[in-house]
């Protein structure tokens, strides 16, 4: 019942739902499973997208001997995956409702963006330890427009037709003609 009450969210979210908007019957509807179901597992909203958040939590993928051009591109492609699933929809719905779901937001931001951006910013550090990227760039300004250049794909509508991989390559091609040493 978890899970498919949890890819429940996700579709109605996907599919134009905002947080305030569900209810637990029309999640009841949308999944046939009993309100009383749902209640006795959780007794609010903000339980069941607590969950829900756990449950879209991104497996990272660990850094390797590769070059931190590569190290980047991994990470990217892991993040602009998330924004072509439902999951995406998801994080931008807390977001957009960060001041209905404090809360939430803040286990969003703990457990899903905090994560990333650990990540990212080891591959930065890599990338000044192994001299691609120059010692005096800032780690959290690179890091922000590296995700910046995906994120835009969350607040868009129109995604279709994008080559993410060669845009991607590109993006980070001209990051580092400013970030590397001359």
């Amino acid at each position: 019942m978890h899970t498919v009450i949890c890819d429940a969210v996700l579709d109605l979210v996907n599919g134009g739902a905002t947080l305030s908007s569900l209810s637990f019957v029309s999640i009841s509807r949308d999944t046939g499973i009993s309100r009383n179901s749902i209640y006795r597992r959780w007794k609010s909203k903000e339980q069941l997208y607590s969950d829900v958040v756990k449950s879209i939590a991104r497996q990272l993928p660990d850094l390797t001997e590769q070059s931190t051009r590569e190290n980047l591109f991994v990470l990217m492609k892991t993040f602009d995956d998330v924004v072509e699933r439902s999951e995406g929809r998801m994080e931008q719905a807390i977001v957009a409702e960060a001041q209905n779901f404090p809360d939430l937001h803040e286990q969003y931001l703990i457990e899903i963006v905090a994560p990333f951006n650990h990540v990212l910013k080891l591959a930065i550090r890599r990338g000044k330890e192994t001299r691609e990227i120059r010692a005096d760039v800032d780690e959290n300004l690179l890091a922000e427009v590296l995700v910046s250049s995906v994120s835009t794909g969350m607040s868009s509508n129109h995604r279709g037709g994008r080559d993410f991989e060669s845009a991607s390559r590109r993006i980070i091609d001209l990051i580092f003609d400013g970030v590397s040493p001359k």
